[in-house]
C-alpha cells in the first residue's frame, strides 16, 4: 500500500527530527559485507555504534566477519537473514554499482520493517537511481546516498554506513550542536574536526553524497535539524550540480516549513562551471543555472550579508557563507555571538598551519618560512620513517617499449633526454652531459672539476689490457665488439662494489641521524656508530691517489650536508688515530654522492642510482680510455692512462679528443668534437642501441652487461653507417689538394665538384636501372630523409641548427659546402625531383672527417682507422644516452619486461 505523503513535502520523508535519523536502537544489515572496503570499515563502526549490526549479507557465502566486539554473522541473501529470524531497520549497501537497485530491491521486498537504507557505492547509474527513489518513495523507506560514508549521531556514539570520523571516530565525533550536512564524505570528517578543535561538537553527520539523485538532500535535512532540541545551528558543504540548496530555501521563505537555525553553508567548485559532463563528485552537469556561482548567490540572498570575512566578522542571525571550509570554525563562532550563545566547551586546539615536514632545499622568504614542529603521535613516528626516505621512488612496470629517458619529437626529428633536445646538449660538454643524463640537471659550475678528475682518474688502466683489443683489431672486430669485451670483464668488481657499499652508508647515516642542511654539530651517538661500522685499527693501504681525493675531498666549499658528514668522518678518524676501511673507495662513494645530492633531495632521481653512480663515471671512463685508435703514436693517450696524477684536471671532453685524435685540439676542433657527440646522445628509446641496453636490464644484468648491451646493438648499420659518407667524400676529394678544409680560402670550386658528383651518379641511376634485374640504385649517403622530404626544397632542421652554432663562431667546413651544393646539383641536372636535405648524419660525417683529414691526407691514420674513429665517436655520444636508458630502466622496469610475449611471435615458413 503507498504511504502517505509527508508533510510539508510532496514527496515521502519518514522522520520528523533528526533525533530519529540513527539511534543506537536501530539494527543493520551490511550488504557485501566481506567486500574490500566493508570488511575495513563495518568493525569499526559495529564497535563504536556498540554492536549494532546483526547481519550481513555476501551472496553466495557464508560465514562471519571478526570484530572486537564479536562476530557479524554472514548469510547468502536477504531471504536468509529473516529466514533465521534476525531482524534490522536499516540496510547498508556496498554493492559494486550495476547490483545496487537488485539490493535495494531485496532489502524492501524481504524487510516490511525497514526504515533506512544508506547506499555507500559511488558510481550507480542514474537510471538506477530513479528506480531505487520509485521503489523507496513506494515502500515508506528513506534512502542516504547513494555515493557517500552515511550518517552519524554523536550523542549517541552511532554511526552507520561509511567511515565518518575515520578508523577512531570517538576522537571526531564528539557531542554538540552542529548538524552537519555535506556532498563530500571526506570533509564530513574534516568539518567535524575542525569544529571540534574550536571548541564545537555535532549532534548528527550527514554525508548525503553527490550524484544526480540526492536521497537524502537539504530540505529534508533542514526540516528535521529544526525539529532536532540538540542541533544550534548547521554547517553545510554544496557543490555544483542540482537545484536541491534552492528549493530549500524557496520552500523557507514561502513558509512550506519553518526553520529559524543559522546555517553556515560553504559553497565550491567554480572551476567546474564550463565543464560540459559530470565529473565525478561532481554529480550534476555544471554550468546550467546550478553552477557554483549560482548556488552562491542564492545563499547570499538568503542570509543578506556578504561571504564571511575574518576580519570584519560579519554575520545575520540566518547565517553566513563561507569562501573555505577553513572558516567555517570562525564563521560558526561569530554566529554563536550573535546569537548569545557559548561553544559546546573549551577549545582543544587551533587551525593555524603547522608544518611537519620541511623543504630544506628552497630558501623561503621570512612569511611562507614557517617553524616546523613536531606532529603528534603516532605521526611524529611515522615521520622520522618517511624522512629517512629518501630520492625519487618510481612505479615498477613494462618497459619494453617505454622510456622515462627519453623520446623523439614526430614532427622535428629532434631526440630528448630529460626534457632537453640533443641540439641544446650539443652545446654542452661530455662530462657535462654525463652527468645531466645520471641527474636529469646539470651540474652545478663547482662541480664540473670533481666529476673531471673522477672521469679521469678513472681512465688509468692497465695497458696489458689492450691486447685484448689489439686481438680484437686483429681479427676484423668493430670498435663496439671490442670495447664491448673489455666492458663485460668489468662486471661488478670490489671498487664498484664497496663504492656502492660506501654510498649507502652515507645515506644511511644522514638519514637515520635526521642531519640536514642546517647541521653544524655532530652527535656523539654518530661518531660512535662511525667509529664501530666504519674505522678500523688496522693502517690502510696509502696511495697518490688517495691522497689526491682526500685533499679534494677536504678543500671543498661546497654547502652539502652529504660532505660535511664525510668532512666530519675524516676528521674523526684522525682525531682518533683510526683508518677509514678502504678509503679510496669511501672517497670515491663520498664525490659522487656529494654531487648527486641536490637532485636526489629533489626526487628528481632515484637512491639506487646515487648509489650506483660509480659504476656508470667508471665505465664511461673505461669505454674512452679503450677507444685509442692508434696507441703507439699517441702520446698523450699513453699520459692519460699511466698510474701517474697528471691530467686529471683537465676537461674530460678535452681529454677524450686526445684519446681518439692524438692531438692537443683548438677551441674550434674541441667545439666541433663537443658538438658531434651531443648530437649522438640519444635518438629515442626505440633505437637499436637503447633497445639492447634496455633488454640487458630487463635480464638482470649488471650495469657493466647493459652497456655490453648497448655496444652490442650498435653495427655497421646502426652507429658505424657514417663510415660510407667518409668513404663517399674521401672518393669525391681524392683528386684536388685540400690542405685544410676548416679554410674557407681554399681555392676549390665545390659546385662545380659537386655538379660533377651529380651528373655522374645520374649517369649511374640509369646505368642500373637498364642493366640490373632488381633495378636497386644505392643512394648517395646522407642525404634526404623520410620525414624530410616533400618539399620543393627540403632541410633538416637539426642540421641548420647544428650550422648556425658553428657558423656564429665562424667555423668553417669545405666537406659540408661541398653536400649543400650537391642536393642543390642533383636537382638541377635533373636526377631528383626535389632538393634534398642534408641531413644530420652528414654533420656527423663531415665533422669527423674534418678532424682526420690532415693525419689521413699525411698517411698518419688509414681510412680503416678513420671508418673505427667515426664509429667510436657515435658510441662516445650514445654512451650517454645509453647511461640514461639504463638507470631509467633499473628504476622503472621488471624483470623480463622486454620479452616478446608468445601471442606476437610468427613462424616464418
Amino acid at each position: 500500500m503507498r504511504r502517505l505523503k509527508t508533510k510539508p513535502f510532496p514527496y515521502y520523508v519518514g522522520l520528523h527530527s533528526l533525533e530519529e535519523l540513527v539511534t543506537r536502537e536501530n539494527r543493520v544489515c551490511v550488504m557485501n559485507i566481506l567486500g574490500s572496503e566493508s570488511r575495513k570499515v563495518t568493525p569499526v563502526s559495529h564497535e563504536y555504534s556498540g554492536g549494532n549490526i546483526v547481519a550481513g549479507v555476501q551472496y553466495g557465502r557464508r560465514g562471519t566477519l571478526e570484530t572486537k566486539i564479536g562476530s557479524i554473522p554472514v548469510y547468502r541473501s536477504i531471504r536468509e537473514v529473516m529466514e533465521h529470524g534476525i531482524t534490522f531497520d536499516m540496510g547498508v549497501v556496498y554493492i559494486p554499482p550495476l547490483g545496487v537497485c537488485k539490493a535495494v530491491s531485496e532489502l524492501v521486498t524481504h524487510n516490511e520493517a525497514l526504515k533506512r537504507i544508506v547506499i555507500v557505492t559511488e558510481k550507480v547509474p542514474a537510471r538506477d537511481s530513479r528506480n531505487i527513489r520509485a521503489l523507496c518513495q513506494e515502500a515508506g523507506v528513506d534512502v542516504i546516498g547513494a555515493n557517500c560514508l552515511g550518517m552519524a549521531n554523536a550523542w549517541d556514539r552511532v554511526r552507520i554506513g561509511g567511515s565518518l570520523g575515520g578508523d577512531h571516530p570517538e576522537e571526531t565525533l564528539v557531542k554538540g550542536s552542529i548538524a552537519i550536512h555535506s556532498n563530500s564524505g571526506n570533509f564530513t570528517t574534516t568539518m567535524a574536526e575542525y569544529l571540534r578543535t574550536a571548541g564545537f561538537g555535532i549532534s548528527t553527520a550527514v554525508s548525503s553524497g553527490k550524484d544526480v539523485y540526492i536521497h537524502f538532500a537539504l530540505p529534508e535535512f533542514l526540516y528535521a535539524a529544526q525539529n532536532d532540541p540538540r542541533t544550534k545551528a548547521v554547517v553545510i558543504y554544496v557543490e555544483p550540480g542540482g537545484y536541491y540548496e534552492k528549493m530549500a530555501l524557496d520552500w523557507i521563505k514561502d513558509r512550506h516549513f519553518g526553520f529559524t537555525k543559522p546555517i553556515i553553508a560553504c559553497v565550491t567548485g567554480r572551476w567546474k562551471k564550463n565543464i560540459t559532463r559530470a565529473c565525478g563528485h561532481a554529480g550534476a552537469l555544471s554550468g546550467s543555472g546550478d553552477d557554483a556561482e549560482s548556488k552562491e548567490r542564492w545563499f547570499d540572498e538568503y542570509f543578506g550579508v556578504d561571504v564571511f570575512d575574518p576580519k570584519t566578522r560579519q554575520v545575520s542571525k540566518r547565517g553566513v557563507r563561507v569562501p573555505s571550509i577553513q572558516y567555517i570554525p570562525d564563521a560558526v563562532r561569530a554566529v554563536y555571538e550573535k546569537m548569545d550563545e557559548k561553544p559546546d566547551f573549551e577549545t582543544t586546539g587551533d587551525l593555524s598551519l603547522k608544518l611537519w615536514l620541511g623543504d630544506t632545499m628552497m630558501k623561503l622568504p621570512p612569511a611562507l618560512d614557517l617553524p616546523i614542529v613536531q606532529a603528534p603521535s603516532p605521526y611524529d613516528h611515522q615521520i622520522v620513517e618517511v624522512n629517512k626516505q629518501v630520492g625519487a621512488h618510481y612505479l615498477r612496470q613494462n618497459m619494453a617499449d617505454k622510456s622515462g629517458a627519453s623520446r623523439m619529437s614526430p614532427e622535428t626529428q629532434v631526440s630528448e633526454l630529460h626534457g632537453k633536445s640533443v641540439l641544446d646538449l650539443s652545446r654542452r660538454t661530455l662530462e657535462e652531459n654525463l652527468f645531466f643524463s645520471l641527474a636529469k640537471v646539470m651540474p652545478e659550475k663547482t662541480d664540473v672539476p670533481t666529476l673531471n678528475l673522477i672521469l679521469n682518474l678513472f681512465m688509468k688502466i692497465d695497458e696489458r689490457r689492450m691486447e685484448i683489443i689489439d686481438v680484437g683489431r686483429a681479427n676484423g672486430c668493430t670498435p663496439n665488439a671490442y670495447l664491448a669485451s673489455q666492458i663485460a670483464l668489468v662486471g661488478d668488481k670490489d671498487l664498484l662494489a664497496k663504492s656502492r657499499e660506501h654510498a649507502k652508508f652515507i645515506i644511511d647515516l644522514i638519514r637515520e641521524f635526521g642531519l640536514d642542511e642546517h647541521t653544524r654539530t655532530f652527535p656523539a651517538e654518530l661518531d660512535d656508530f662511525v667509529a664501530k661500522h666504519l674505522l678500523s685499527m688496522e693502517p690502510s693501504r696509502k696511495t697518490d691517489v688517495s691522497d689526491l681525493l682526500f685533499k679534494e675531498v677536504k678543500k671543498s666549499k661546497k654547502s652539502c650536508v652529504a660532505l660535511r658528514v664525510c668532512q666530519h668522518i675524516i676528521d674523526l678518524a684522525e682525531k682518533r688515530g683510526l683508518e677509514i676501511r678502504d678509503t679510496y673507495e669511501f672517497l670515491l662513494a663520498t664525490i659522487a654522492v656529494c654531487v648527486l645530492w641536490n637532485p636526489m633531495l629533489e626526487k628528481r632521481i632515484s637512491r639506487q642510482l646515487v648509489e650506483d653512480s660509480v659504476t656508470y663515471f667508471y665505465l664511461l671512463s673505461r669505454i674512452v680510455a679503450y677507444s685509442v685508435v692508434n696507441r703507439e703514436h699517441n702520446p698523450h693517450w699513453k699520459k692519460l692512462v699511466d698510474q701517474k696524477l697528471s691530467n686529471l684536471n683537465h676537461s674530460f671532453t678535452e681529454n677524450a679528443f686526445k684519446v681518439l685524435f692524438s692531438r692537443v685540439p683548438d677551441p674550434a676542433e674541441l667545439l666541433e668534437f663537443q658538438t658531434l657527440l651531443g648530437l649522438t646522445i640519444t635518438n629515442g628509446p626505440g633505437t637499436l642501441s637503447a633497445k639492447g641496453a634496455k633488454e640487458s636490464v630487463s635480464a638482470r644484468n649488471d650495469i657493466s652487461m647493459a652497456f655490453v648491451g648497448f655496444l652490442a646493438n650498435t653495427g655497421r648499420a646502426h652507429g658505424g653507417n657514417g663510415y660510407e659518407a667518409i668513404d663517399f667524400l674521401v672518393e669525391q676529394f681524392k683528386d684536388v689538394k685540400l690542405p685544410d678544409p676548416g679554410d674557407p680560402n681554399h681555392g676549390l670550386d665545390l659546385k662545380a665538384m659537386a655538379n660533377r658528383a651529380a651528373k655522374a651518379y645520374g649517369a649511374y641511376k640509369k646505368q642500373v636501372r637498364e642493366e640490373s634485374e632488381d633495378g636497386v640504385v644505392k643512394p648517395i649517403p646522407c642525404i634526404n630523409h623520410p620525414i624530410f622530404r616533400g618539399n620543393k626544397i627540403n632541410v633538416d632542421p637539426r642540421e641548420q641548427f647544428v650550422s648556425g652554432m658553428l657558423g656564429e663562431k665562424a667555423i668553417y667546413n669545405a666537406f659540408w659546402e661541398f653536400y649543400r651544393h650537391l642536393v642543390k646539383e642533383l636537382y638541377a641536372e635533373g636526377v631528383t625531383k626535389n632538393v634534398f636535405c642534408v641531413n644530420v648524419d652528414a654533420v656527423l660525417a663531415v665533422i669527423t672527417l674534418k678532424l682526420v683529414w690532415k693525419d689521413l691526407q699525411a698517411g698518419r691514420i688509414t681510412l680503416r682507422q678513420v671508418q673505427e674513429l667515426a664509429f667510436t665517436l657515435f658510441l662516445f655520444g650514445r654512451s650517454v644516452g645509453a647511461s640514461a636508458e639504463i638507470a631509467d630502466h633499473r628504476d622503472r622496469g621488471i624483470d623480463m619486461d622486454c620479452r616478446t610475449p608468445e601471442q606476437h611471435l610468427t613462424f616464418v615458413f
